[in-house]
C-alpha cells in the first residue's frame, strides 16, 4: 500500500493513495516505527467506516462554519466555498485537500495516525484529521495532534466535539 519507501530527514517517507479522496499523499513514518505497523495504518485509512467518514464531513463543516463566524459573517459570501447550515456535510469534501499521512510510534496495540490537509477557508493553519482505532478523535487546525494525545471534550477547537 505504501510505495516509494525511503529514508527521510525525520524517518521513513513514501507515498499512499487515500481512496476516499482519490489523492496520493506523502507518508511520514517516525524513526523506529515498524513498516508492518505503518501498513496497518494505511490499510485502516482506506477502510474507514461510513460513520467515521460522516464524522469527518460533519466536523469539517463545523470547522468551516465556526471559522466563518469567527472571522466575520460575510466571509462565507466572499469565498468560493458555499457551505451553510443546511448544506449536506459531505459537500465540504471539495474544499479539503489531504497531503501528508503521518504515522507516529504507537503507545499500545491500537492503530492511530493523522493527516495534514489544506482547506480553502484556513490557508495558514489548514486542517488536521486524527484517527485512533477507526474513530475520529480530532479535527481542527493542524497542531500535530497524535492519536494518543488527550482530547478534551470541552475543547471548542476540536470540531469532533458535538458531532
Amino acid at each position: 500500500m505504501i510505495t516509494n519507501i525511503h529514508d527521510g530527514e525525520f524517518g521513513l517517507e513514501g507515498n499512499l493513495c487515500w481512496e476516499l479522496f482519490g489523492r496520493e499523499l506523502e507518508v511520514m513514518i517516525d524513526r523506529g516505527v515498524d513498516i508492518a505497523y505503518a501498513e496497518k495504518c494505511a490499510e485502516a485509512l482506506n477502510s474507514l467506516s461510513e460513520e467515521t467518514v460522516r464524522s469527518i464531513w460533519e466536523a469539517s463543516k463545523r470547522y468551516f462554519l465556526f471559522f466563518c463566524e469567527y472571522v466575520g459573517e460575510d466571509f462565507n459570501e466572499d469565498m468560493d466555498v458555499k457551505i451553510y447550515e443546511n448544506t449536506p456535510a459531505e459537500e465540504i469534501r471539495a474544499d479539503v485537500f489531504p497531503h501528508v499521512f503521518i504515522v507516529n510510534a504507537p503507545k499500545d496495540e491500537r492503530v492511530g495516525f493523522h493527516i495534514e490537509c489544506d482547506c480553502c477557508w484556513e490557508p495558514e493553519h489548514g486542517l488536521e484529521i486524527t484517527i485512533l482505532d477507526g474513530k475520529l478523535v480530532y479535527l481542527g487546525a493542524f497542531e500535530d495532534r497524535r492519536a494518543w494525545d488527550d482530547f478534551d471534550e470541552d475543547d471548542e477547537w476540536n470540531f469532533v466535539n458535538g458531532v
